[in-house]
């Protein structure tokens, strides 16, 4: 049901972006990138004139916003991903005995080192053989949990999943990646470690195969992100109509003939690709990279924009899916083996980090991630 909203922007708020203004003084059940969504569809004005999400509003300026109250995080735009599930979606979610190894758990979060193949939440296609599926599995069997999952026939408590925005997930991962997620079990620590995420203080790092040599030891991607402007399912570099978007990387290892020293002047290995890649690619770089944004498909695309896009990824690199299996490679080789955040109950800092899945390790070719998964040099 739609509402309408008023409000008279006083000299306090003054030069804050619209998105921002509104995402303090809107319901709760309003996130930022629904507001955002509602802006650019025209449903906000600012003086009856229609604004960007990034507008700095003026002391004495009148907003008006008519947004619907139950938008949470959804749209009906189409090619638009949505955190929340449509109305009667819960009615086909079950809690699934999948195995999930768990990182980290206490109660207010945790932690799950989610394996590649693995959808994150249900969508249309895909409403079983989920993580929170196998969350829901797993919760149920918890019974000090104050996340359950009511609607899905689960008794644990005062709260239900269906109850918090986005499931309790904090953020996701692709399908074909792999690695560390965050799932809030109560209002609170969704909300605090959403803000974490949002203010760019939740660090999150993977390592990634990707082709070619990349010729400088370290840098920066700033390319702003948003839908291809012809295949709405994927996503594409936008310098107009994009999301501010940036990713660092570093060089851990160069592989394959030709290896040599890197623009910084550090030495690099020249062996060769592992004997148990069937058909290796002649040059490839292992890359740790850490993300201050988190846009659909970031590294992915940000890696295609260098030049060097992830290996196994048929999406955004030159090769199909079949060209990919014939090297032994069935996804995207791109894992999350790190994150770190602040506890929202204690406010101490909790740190999890993920061992490459097997079929990225045997890409290593005898090169040893300790030193980076004990906390080494960041990008």
């Amino acid at each position: 049901m739609a509402r309408t909203y008023h409000f008279v922007i006083g000299s306090k708020d003054a030069r804050q972006r619209l998105d921002r203004y509104l995402t303090q003084h809107l319901p709760k059940t309003l996130s930022r990138a629904a507001i955002q969504r509602a802006i650019e569809a025209g449903d906000v004005t600012i003086d009856a004139h229609p604004a960007k999400p990034h507008r700095e509003v003026r002391s004495g300026e009148r907003v008006v916003a008519r947004l619907d109250t139950k938008l949470q995080a959804s749209s009906s735009k189409p090619g638009r991903e949505a955190w929340s599930v449509e109305p009667g979606a819960w009615d086909r979610i079950r809690p699934e005995p999948i195995p999930l190894e768990i990182v980290y758990e206490d109660d207010q979060l945790l932690v799950v080192n989610k394996p590649p193949g693995l959808v994150t939440h249900p969508a249309p296609g895909h409403w079983s053989g989920t993580l929170v599926n196998a969350l829901a599995w797993h919760l149920s069997q918890a019974p000090r949990s104050r996340l359950q999952a009511a609607k899905v026939g689960l008794e644990l408590g005062a709260e239900s999943v269906a109850s918090l925005p986005r499931m309790g997930l904090v953020h996701r991962l692709d399908k074909d990646t792999s690695g560390l997620l965050v799932v809030a079990k109560t209002e609170m620590a969704l909300r605090l470690l959403a803000k974490q995420l949002k203010d760019r203080t939740m660090s999150r790092r993977y390592v990634a195969f990707v082709e070619g040599h990349v010729p400088y030891n370290e840098g920066t991607v700033k390319a702003a992100i948003g839908r291809h402007h012809k295949d709405r399912k994927l996503m594409a570099v936008r310098y107009l109509g994009g999301r501010q978007a940036v990713t660092h990387y570093r060089v851990l290892k160069r592989f394959g003939e030709g290896a040599r020293k890197g623009a910084g002047g550090t030495r690099q290995g020249a062996r060769e690709p592992s004997p148990l890649a069937p058909r290796p690619v002649p040059l490839y770089t292992l890359l740790e990279v850490s993300l201050e944004t988190g846009r659909t498909h970031q590294i992915r695309v940000h890696m295609a924009h260098l030049g060097h896009p992830v290996l196994g990824d048929p999406v955004y690199s030159r090769h199909p899916a079949g060209y990919w299996r014939g090297l032994g490679i069935t996804r995207q080789l791109l894992h999350a083996y790190a994150i770190r955040f602040l506890h929202p109950a204690t406010h101490q800092p909790v740190q999890c980090r993920a061992e490459v899945p097997e079929d990225m390790r045997r890409w290593l070719s005898g090169y040893d991630l300790t030193t980076v998964f004990e906390g080494g040099k960041r990008p």
